[in-house]
């Protein structure tokens, strides 16, 4: 199985040709791509939220099945429900303390397959009061949680589940981002020389006829935005980037947290990604970039493969969003590793009951390899990263009792 935080590594050529309906289907959007790039240069990030999310026809937005073993990738949910449980004890901490009433809720944001929704939920579920709200802007993603919820708790469940196209206002409660920002659309640029600043953006052109893929990169003049947004990572470092060093950055992560700040009338978020501090994010090893693509259990790099059937990401900049905390009137709570803080919040006992009751040998043995695969740091352990932001909350959260990053950042 692919894990999200997989290193790209599969050679593009290699990978397994789609149908013919999938083909079509790429074939459509990249159609509709290469009229926008016809009207004009167009930037990595449009690209990227044409290939994500355009409307009928974008990754996310489309049909085809993206989670789990018949899909392109793994997330933490479905490795185990554990993930979830664990979660859920965190998020039992944040409501006892706040004691919301009826207003009290949890807001996922992109709940994926469903899995992290069935997990979290169904150890919440004793909370009468508690309201399920989920932000989903894919109506075919949106049906398939439908489904998972309803496969494990019966059709009664949706009455204290929404969908909601938006973030809610006057969220009291606890706001959950499993793997989102990493699918936040970036813009890509390469340093021209050591002076800070001094980039080119990579931009989206038209490939060649007969090309494997039907765009390439084209060099951009930088726009104002990217070269304040590269400068101001580079104030951040010991030196200015080197001659030749191409990465990302994800200019709207501070819009996005802005957003949940807006949300948020008092509680916590919780946000799991894979990623790293500012100056491990831009180290020289990763002087290529952390754009990966996910296609069929297999990581690559080329982003411009079958528009429409690969996931593409970029690993987050946790720096970043610790800066946009308190411009969104959000305060910082605590920032650890993913292993550390599942441990924190009772992994070990919630493996221990569910291990109890299990009868055969191989099925303890799958919990336990489950157990390792989100907590290992060659795993999913330390590969993500758990940040908490809050509002009107100053109560320390068990999560990250074990471990504080926080001077990393």
């Amino acid at each position: 199985m692919t894990l999200r935080s997989a290193t790209p590594h599969a050679d593009g050529a290699a990978l397994p040709p789609p149908d013919a309906v999938g083909l079509a289907h790429s074939d459509r959007l990249a159609a509709l791509i290469a009229e926008r790039i016809e009207a004009g240069p167009l930037s990595f990030a449009e690209y990227m939220r044409l290939a994500l999310y355009m409307p009928g026809l974008g990754y996310y937005m489309a049909g085809a099945q993206k989670f789990g073993a018949d899909g392109d990738f793994i997330t933490a949910p479905e490795v185990s429900p554990l993930f979830g449980r664990a979660l859920a004890v965190q998020c039992r901490e944040v409501l006892d303390e706040l004691d919301a009433g009826e207003r009290e809720c949890i807001v996922e944001f992109g709940a994926g397959s469903g899995a992290l929704a069935v997990s979290l939920f169904g150890a919440l579920q004793d909370r009468a009061e508690l309201r399920y709200r989920i932000v989903e802007t894919s109506s075919e993603l949106a049906l398939r949680q439908r489904d998972a919820l309803v496969a494990a708790f019966g059709v009664e469940i949706l009455g204290r589940v929404d969908w909601l196209n938006a973030l809610p206002d006057k969220v009291q409660g606890v706001i959950v981002a499993n793997e989102v920002v990493d699918a936040l659309a970036v813009e890509r640029f390469v340093k021209r020389s050591a002076q800070a600043g001094d980039i080119w953006q990579i931009g989206v052109g038209m490939a060649a006829p007969g090309a494997p893929s039907p765009f390439v990169d084209d060099a951009l003049e930088p726009t104002p935005e990217l070269i304040a947004g590269v400068s101001a990572v580079e104030a951040d470092l010991e030196a200015p980037l080197p001659p030749g060093y191409a990465s990302e950055i994800g200019l709207q992560v501070a819009p996005w947290v802005g957003a949940v700040g807006a949300s948020l009338e008092r509680g916590v978020v919780l946000i799991a990604d894979y990623g790293y501090p500012r100056r491990e994010r831009y180290s020289e090893e990763r002087g290529r970039g952390t754009l990966a693509c996910y296609y069929r259990h297999r990581a690559h790099d080329d982003a411009y493969r079958w528009p429409g059937l690969q996931d593409i990401t970029a690993h987050v900049d946790f720096t970043a969003i610790a800066e946009a905390a308190a411009p969104s009137n959000l305060d910082f709570l605590g920032y650890a590793s993913q292993g550390a803080f599942l441990l924190g919040n009772d992994l070990t006992g919630l493996a221990e009951t569910a291990s109890a009751p299990l009868e055969r040998e191989l099925d303890r043995i799958v919990l336990a390899s489950a157990v390792k695969t989100l907590t290992l740091p060659g795993e999913m352990g330390e590969r993500f990263q758990v940040i908490a932001l809050g509002k009107g909350y100053d109560r320390a959260l068990r999560g990250f009792s074990l471990q504080d990053l926080a001077y990393r950042l």
